[in-house]
């Protein structure tokens, strides 16, 4: 408030006013603008904290989806050998197979899969608070106890399971000209597409019979060659298809950024690990497996517990994935059901979003 002071100045009297604040206006001013300082400073805290949770959930999110994505397809791909299937003959005597000897998961099996001990239904899992990749002797496949491939050990974590799929993939071009028994190439309507290196299954026309064997030209070239000094004991027509065959390793690993991330690997020829998923830190699986006769599972079971690969109908997978970095206002302990296994995070917990999701895709097998 302003208060008027008087003065005298040659006899005439002056009012003269005091401007500014006082020093008690002045302290509720500061403590006004202070409060209005802090609600903000927390509003803008509360906002980050929420903002970090939800990017954190919806990065977790993202690669559950990316990884049903690219499994959920490829699984369901598994031992589909095109027109062959519908022979009602084992694939070995239909496909003169030039491969022998070279393929991880055998032509007539559509899927093999690996299990790491000691992670299948009814078992505890403590996840490792450090990324670890031991040797093949950890994980079985079957009941016989067949060994991860050797081209695999040291390359897939601890507590993760693994399969390997064989699958054709039509080529989008076909025959061009007639190929005759003895001769090497067979010309196409355009590029394959399949690089060299790469495997193919050429049918018959009328499927009856088939030869899969390794192509020499580049993916460019408008052939399929065969390897020197190898040549094609069939004769094609323009009826003939062409598929590139497949042999891949999906399992988890060590991501280029430390984190635990979704791989695949050609293993027929054996070509480098591609990392298609970051931040999946674990994958279970089990096999739906027909023992009636009624191309239906009957059953989901381990890897280790599957006597015969041939009545696997479908796959049922679980992953884990989670945030990359801490966003959590406090470590959370909780575990995890993942098919029936127990899951429990490594040192009591930290800080970072997790998701698991489960998906079931039938084998389409015989279906073209």
């Amino acid at each position: 408030m302003q208060k008027p002071m008087f003065h005298r100045l040659h006899g005439v009297r002056q009012v003269l006013f005091q401007s500014g604040l006082s020093l008690v206006e002045l302290l509720i001013a500061m403590a006004l603008g202070l409060l209005l300082t802090l609600g903000v400073t927390q509003i803008y805290l509360s906002s980050s904290v929420t903002y970090r949770q939800t990017e954190g959930l919806a990065y977790a999110q993202e690669s559950t989806r990316f990884v049903s994505a690219m499994l959920t397809p490829e699984l369901r791909s598994a031992g589909s050998f095109g027109c062959l299937a519908q022979m009602g003959r084992p694939f070995d005597q239909i496909v003169d197979n030039r491969l022998s000897g070279r393929l991880i998961v055998p032509l007539t099996r559509a899927l093999q899969g690996w299990e790491y001990t000691g992670t299948g239904p009814g078992d505890s899992i403590t996840l490792a608070g450090t990324l670890s990749t031991p040797t093949a002797g950890n994980w079985d496949s079957g009941t016989a106890g067949t060994d991860l491939p050797t081209a695999l050990a040291g390359s897939v974590v601890i507590n993760s399971d693994v399969v390997i799929v064989n699958a054709l993939t039509p080529l989008g071009v076909e025959v061009s000209a007639v190929t005759n028994p003895g001769d090497s190439v067979i010309n196409l309507s355009g590029a394959s597409g399949v690089s060299a290196g790469r495997n193919v299954l050429a049918t018959r026309g009328d499927c009856s019979e088939g030869e899969l064997f390794q192509k020499s030209d580049a993916a460019s070239l408008s052939t399929i060659t065969t390897t020197i000094p190898n040549t094609l004991g069939l004769g094609y027509d323009v009826q003939t298809r062409i598929y590139e065959f497949t042999t891949m390793a999906y399992y988890i690993g060590e991501g280029t950024n430390e984190e635990p991330a979704l791989f695949r690997r050609l293993m027929t020829p054996l070509q480098n690990p591609q990392e298609l998923v970051s931040g999946v830190e674990t994958l279970q699986i089990l096999y739906g497996v027909d023992t009636g006769g009624s191309n239906a599972a009957d059953d989901y079971i381990p890897a280790d517990e599957v006597a015969d690969w041939d009545t696997v109908v479908s796959v049922r997978f679980s992953v884990m994935t989670r945030s990359p970095s801490d966003v959590l206002d406090e470590e959370n302990s909780r575990s995890f059901d993942m098919l029936g296994s127990e899951v429990t995070q490594a040192n009591n917990g930290d800080r970072r979003v997790r998701l698991v999701s489960v998906s079931t895709t039938a084998l389409r097998g015989g279906i073209e």
